[in-house]
């Protein structure tokens, strides 16, 4: 109808151009009227060379071309007088009625034309959309009956939340002769990769019922209302196969919060769909045994209306899994893949600390990916070390050629964070010193904690902090200078420092107060501080420096008291490019290295050293 409407106001403003175009061709181009008078005038001075008559008018040409018109009472006394004076005599049709009668039959043939053209188009767009509302076929996913919770490791607890679902679907009639009512939706929400997906199809394949898989994208068209009626569609055919499982998998992308109103299209598409699912959410009784589930991982912008109880009844949080869940996780993904017998899978597990269930699946590939380009026929601790650092750091710059000077920065550098972390007591053992690029980093001091934790101390944060400000005072004690090598040191120092007096209340001075709001979801994001006044502010701003000046201070205390140490570390460093943990362990225990920090130079070996000739320091010995 709106198509309709607009194209004959179209029609209508062309229609008054038209005939306002007419009118005034018309008038430029009239002729000039005359008295009858004047006519006979000029026609009894012989002045006249041609008369047209059209009807009861004349026109009258002058012999010098000019031209004007009149009516005339009798035009048969005219014309004979005309014929006697031998003037031209010229007769016309008056086809201004027959003009104006074409006209308006042709407009009105054009109106006709364009009212078919309109409906036939607004049929065809009606068409349209009932082709998008049904292009995407609702059948159950007969794939996702074959996954199982032997495929589901790592998030016992959710396992054990979504336990009851598959009891329920299984025997309904238990929980109905006693008045339980099964929740209606479960929302799955946590950050990306730790497996929402992978629990509703195990909980359909537990259940062996049909499910029903869709994305929140699926119900978002360009056509405004095909969203609604796709979820009405999909209700009613779920229905026909209770029970069953219905899954939306990102259904933020329908479900987000109606809170700033919907003026423009897309959102007024967004609005129908939600509320669609609302209704058909509220239109099941106890006789339809239909559970919908839903995945998220930004549960903070969904709609209050759509979370509530009797809707999604449930919230089961899914996040990244501990040191225990990601061994178990390895153990699935390393089932399909030829592991090295004896490999030590809870080394590997200490080693990617906060990898969710996808990054783990993809570090098993890596490995195996890596295993079999070098020729290998099992996947050994190697190859997940190497995968580890290309999925961190990414690939090894190979072709990254650093003069000498700037190797020797980056050695005092990565030798200067080692140090500082192996002198403070709370801060995390080193795992590898590297000084070959890789990704973005020229270098990387890499520290795994010996369990993983779930809340940190004062003391822990300052040491993080002291160590990541152990490369820029490395570099001011040996080089006198500063590099942009610790421009990302110094960003994850400052984070630290601003979360601890911001968010954790770890000042003395600002207190147990909290200064920034980070509200996003499970994807992290950027925090931004509170309203506050211009002083407390600068206070805020003062704790801050305070604390990174103090942290940066006790970083050179220590290298300035270990600087024979530190270069000692950086000369190996140059040499070898990489040390793992033994490796810097011996160096850091070896008796020789002590007594090089403590300043006493021997010609003599070390006969004291643990690691005998097969020591790393062997090559300090032949000095």
């Amino acid at each position: 109808m709106a198509i309709l409407v607009r194209n004959l106001v179209v029609f209508f403003i062309f229609t008054l151009l038209l005939v306002g175009s007419y009118g005034f061709w018309k008038i430029e181009h009239k002729l000039r009227t005359v008295t009858y008078s004047e006519f006979r005038y000029c026609l009894v001075n012989h002045d006249l060379a041609a008369i047209t008559f059209i009807g009861n008018k004349v026109i009258a040409q002058h012999r010098v071309g000019d031209k004007y018109e009149t009516t005339v009472p009798n035009a048969e006394k005219l014309i004979s007088e005309l014929q006697e004076r031998n003037i031209q005599i010229i007769f016309k049709k008056d086809r201004s009625d027959q003009i104006f009668q074409g006209i308006a039959l042709s407009y009105i043939i054009l109106l006709i034309l364009t009212v078919i053209i309109s409906l036939s188009k607004k049929k065809r767009v009606e068409e349209e959309e009932n082709k998008f509302a049904s292009d995407k076929l609702i059948m159950p996913d007969s794939e996702n009956n074959l996954v199982t919770f032997d495929d589901v490791a790592g998030i016992p607890e959710a396992l054990e939340e979504v336990q009851e679902i598959v009891n329920f679907l299984k025997n309904p009639e238990q929980y109905k002769q006693i008045g339980a009512v099964s929740p209606k939706g479960i929302l799955l929400q946590g950050p990306p990769g730790t497996g929402k997906t992978l629990l509703a199809k195990a909980i359909a394949g537990e259940a062996k019922v049909p499910f029903y898989s869709f994305s929140g994208s699926d119900f978002v068209e360009m056509f405004v209302g095909v969203g609604a009626s796709r979820v009405r569609d999909i209700f009613k055919e779920a229905k026909t196969k209770s029970p069953c499982i219905i899954f939306i998998d990102e259904i933020d992308a329908v479900g987000g919060s109606r809170a700033g109103g919907a003026t423009e299209s897309g959102q007024d598409e967004r609005s129908q769909t939600l509320n669609a699912l609302l209704v058909e959410m509220d239109g099941f009784t106890t006789s339809d045994t239909i559970v919908v589930l839903a995945a998220t991982n930004r549960p903070d912008i969904l709609d209050p209306a759509l979370s509530r109880p009797g809707r999604f009844d449930r919230q089961v949080n899914i996040l990244p899994p501990d040191l225990k869940g990601r061994k178990k996780i390895l153990e699935v993904h390393g089932a399909n893949v030829a592991l090295a017998p004896g490999l030590d899978l809870d080394k590997i597990a200490h080693m990617v600390p906060g990898f969710t269930g996808a990054e783990l699946a993809n570090l098993v590939n890596e490995a195996a990916l890596m295993a079999a380009r070098d020729g290998k026929s099992q996947v050994n601790l190697l190859d997940f070390e190497h995968a580890r650092d290309r999925i961190i750091m990414g690939v090894e710059r190979k072709g990254m050629i650093l003069s000498e000077e700037d190797r020797k920065v980056l050695a005092f550098h990565e030798a200067g964070h080692a140090i500082i972390a192996k002198s403070l007591p709370d801060s995390d053992p080193i795992h590898k010193v590297t000084i070959i690029p890789r990704g973005q980093a020229l270098g990387q001091t890499q520290q795994l904690a010996v369990t993983d934790r779930s809340s940190y101390s004062y003391s822990y944060l300052k040491s993080r902090i002291t160590t990541l400000m152990g490369g820029r005072a490395a570099e001011e004690i040996a080089f006198s200078q500063r590099t942009t090598g610790a421009q990302g040191d110094i960003i994850q120092a400052t984070e630290i420092a601003t979360n601890m007096i911001c968010k954790w209340g770890m000042s003395d001075v600002i207190g147990p107060q909290a200064m920034v709001v980070a509200n996003s979801g499970f994807l992290g994001g950027v925090a931004h501080r509170m309203e506050m006044s211009n002083k407390t502010s600068e206070f805020v701003d003062e704790e801050i420096k305070k604390l990174l000046k103090m942290c940066h201070d006790d970083a050179v205390t220590i290298l300035k008291q270990k600087y024979y140490l530190l270069k000692q570390l950086a000369e190996i460093l140059l040499e070898v490019e990489t040390l793992d943990e033994e490796e810097f362990e011996i160096i850091m225990t070896c008796h020789f290295t002590e007594k090089i920090a403590a300043g006493i130079h021997e010609t003599n070996q070390c006969k004291t050293c643990p690691a005998a000739d097969s020591c790393i320091h062997s090559k300090l010995r032949k000095e």
